[in-house]
């Protein structure tokens, strides 16, 4: 009897990679998948420049785009990470696992593979959420690092959440179930946060789950990093919570994850 193929962790690294390139390559010949992660933010930006915005004064109007950007932009990349589940559940059903369950890979490549592939749409949506901002009258407060960390952490940030997308869409019946995570899940996580009310003007009741929402966490950093200030103050520990949600997601989700793909295959 043969002895069960080993996958050292740098092999099941670059087989992640890998597969991640196959679910990049079907955007060349459908750019308009990447659309969708545009809407989002245009939407909400729209939203709150002519909805809520326009009820304001001049200055007023000014200060809510600064204070809702950002928010938008870890809204849309949360949002933005039921692509991985929907994407996954649409693999399972066209027979994509079936084909590469007889290779030599490790049973992790798969999932890694679509959760790194599907962090370039989060990219485009918050790319797209600074360039909208930009266009009403966003204006960046910080240098190229600072930006590029914001970012950054919001893709890393995104793609720990997508754990959690991955595992609904292993396990779901029907792709509504994964959609239901966007507007049942973090739609309500990122309307109870910072990312649009100011804590100071809610009832205590409200503060209190303000402040211990992971969304608060990753706005409040971003905001930091975008727009120093008074921003930044706790900046440090806003981003040491941000870092704890984050661990927490994949510790979670990823194991059970690949539990979920196990038993597909």
């Amino acid at each position: 009897m043969t002895a069960p193929l080993r996958v050292t962790p740098g092999q099941a690294f670059r087989q992640g990679l890998t597969l991640a390139w196959r679910g990049l390559v079907p955007l060349k010949n459908a750019p308009g998948q990447l659309l969708g992660f545009v809407m989002q933010p245009l939407v909400m930006i729209l939203v709150f420049v002519y909805v809520f915005g326009g009820a304001a004064a001049a200055g007023d109007r000014a200060a809510v785009i600064m204070y809702a950007v950002p928010g938008v932009l870890v809204q849309s990349a949360l949002i933005g990470t039921t692509a991985t589940g929907l994407n996954l559940h649409t693999d399972l059903g066209n027979g994509v696992f079936d084909r590469i369950r007889s290779l030599p890979i490790a049973r992790s490549a798969p999932l890694t593979g679509r959760i790194v592939a599907d962090a370039a749409g989060v990219a485009v949506s918050a790319l797209a959420a600074l360039l909208i901002g930009w266009a009403v009258g966003f204006r960046i407060q910080t240098g190229v690092p600072e930006t590029l960390a914001g970012l950054a952490l919001v893709v890393a940030f995104a793609m720990a959440v997508a754990c959690m997308s991955a595992y609904v869409g292993l396990i779901a019946t029907n792709a509504a179930s994964i959609q239901f995570m966007a507007f049942g899940l973090f739609l309500p996580l990122s309307m109870g946060s910072n990312a649009y009310i100011v804590p100071e003007h809610v009832p205590g009741w409200l503060q209190g789950w303000i402040a211990v929402n992971p969304v608060s966490h990753l706005v409040s950093s971003v905001r930091g990093l975008l727009l120093g200030g008074d921003h930044a103050d706790g900046l440090g520990t806003e981003l040491a919570w941000t870092g704890l949600w984050a661990l927490l997601f994949v510790a979670v989700f990823a194991p059970l994850a690949v539990r979920a793909y196990k038993r597909k295959i």
